[in-house]
């Protein structure tokens, strides 16, 4: 199941590629705005001033509609009656801006387009699919367009309705609109953090259609490696599971999605792999160098996604790496102490200020963890309890204009969470994972 946002101005041509990449890929085309649409044609009808936001939540309850599919094309009833395309005229245009701009509105029909993307792969395309509606889509895209392109392409698609339009009013109405939709205070038509960019100003409707299968492509491989990944962590859980009785504490404060660096302390190889099969995404390890080289071992790190790092001096590629990965919303793992350090007390240990850097050249979050393991007469069998902490806030970290003091102080706060979390209830993985 796949889920595409395609959030845009007006006139960008959003509905007639959503509407195309979905006969392409064979998937649902849910058109959001045309759910305002027929909101702000209701108003109309009945008197409402679109903009009067208590006249508009007041009949909110006083009309059915119903949203349905009948030979892949998307159907809107209002009380049994299909809207067709009087939702499609410039007046109406200006009611659908004017009614989703109030909150209760959008909460009306949140819902409504949630549940269709819960239960099938969609492409939905709005202003705000990508930021409010479905955060967690696979595929995020803005597309935009020359206000001067955007205009001329609405000019003609009405004049091929038989509208009596100018281009001047066509473009004047725009301008309003996409003012209104960009400075609304409730969920504005900006692009979500991670949406590709997409301006097809000079793009006929094929090659727009191709570069968003292009894009959508290249994210469904990336999918594929991150599946990649819960592989090899399904396939080393077992084994991990059987030598060492892991128990965790605040899987909780692990994010669900966006970036973080996780920093924790460092005894021994294995803690990559406790880190890893403890947590439920997936993880990019700061890795030495000298471990891509270890049979079998590295071949399993490297599997995992890792970054190897070249500890020999300042490693400029995995450093911007590792920033690209935390821009691109995913978690990384560092070590601070940089180097294992079995038998020896954590707080006795020399602080590197790789974690800092990376922080500071990414503006991410740190999440601090501990790893305890108990003695054992064997070598394997040992109980192991991992503690993760609440968040440490990026502007929390004392960063101004970055400098190997700034690096250090915050490492040193980033590593003082670390070691006071070694005095926690911990639950056992089982436990997590239920």
């Amino acid at each position: 199941m796949i889920r595409i946002a395609i959030d845009g101005p007006g006139g960008a041509g959003k509905s007639s590629l959503a509407k195309a990449v979905a006969a392409k890929l064979g998937i649902i085309y849910v058109d959001t705005g045309a759910l305002y649409r027929t909101i702000g044609l209701y108003m109309l009808k009945n008197g409402v001033d679109p903009k009067d936001a208590q006249a508009v939540i007041s009949k909110l309850g006083a009309f059915r509609l119903e949203l349905s599919f009948t030979d892949g094309k998307q159907v809107i009833l209002l009380d049994g009656e299909d809207v067709g395309d009087s939702i499609r005229t410039p007046e109406i245009s200006m009611a659908a801006s004017a009614v989703s701009a109030i909150p209760e509105v959008r909460s009306f029909l949140l819902e409504t387009q949630r549940s269709m993307a819960s239960k099938n792969s969609v492409i939905m395309d709005g202003r705000d699919i990508g930021t409010v509606i479905l955060p967690n889509a696979e595929v995020k895209i803005f597309l935009t367009a020359s206000p001067e392109a955007r205009a001329r392409r609405r000019y003609e698609e009405l004049l091929a309705k038989g509208a009596s339009v100018t281009y001047e009013s066509v473009y004047s109405e725009m301008a309003e609109r996409d003012k209104n939709d960009s400075t609304r205070a409730v969920a504005p038509c900006v692009p979500a953090d991670d949406a590709v960019m997409l301006d097809n100003s000079d793009m006929t409707p094929e090659q727009t259609v191709d570069a968003v299968l292009d894009i959508i492509k290249k994210k469904a491989k990336k999918h594929k490696k991150r599946s990649g990944y819960m592989i090899v962590r399904a396939i080393i859980r077992p084994f991990t599971k059987f030598f060492l009785r892991i128990h965790v504490h605040g899987l909780e404060n692990v994010p669900a999605e966006g970036p973080a660096i996780i920093c924790s302390n460092h005894i021994a190889i294995r803690d990559v792999f406790i880190i890893a099969v403890s947590a439920k995404r997936q993880i990019r390890f700061i890795a030495k160098k000298e471990l891509s080289r270890v049979p079998l071992l590295g071949r399993i790190i490297k599997a995992l996604g890792a970054v190897f790092v070249d500890r020999k001096g300042a490693d400029v590629g995995a450093l911007r790496s590792s920033v690209e990965l935390l821009e691109q919303g995913e978690l990384i793992s560092i070590f601070p102490q940089g180097h294992r350090n079995p038998g020896v007390d954590p707080a006795k240990t020399k602080i590197k200020n790789g974690a800092a850097l990376i922080a500071y050249r990414s503006g991410a979050d740190v999440l601090p963890a501990f790893i305890n393991v108990k003695k054992h007469k064997y070598g394997f069998f040992r109980r192991v309890d991992l503690y993760f902490g609440e968040l440490i806030p990026n502007s929390e970290l004392g960063f101004v204009n970055g400098g190997k003091d700034e690096y250090e102080a915050a490492g040193k706060k980033i590593f003082s969470a670390i070691l006071a979390l070694n005095k926690q209830e911990p639950r056992t993985l089982e436990e997590n994972e239920n």
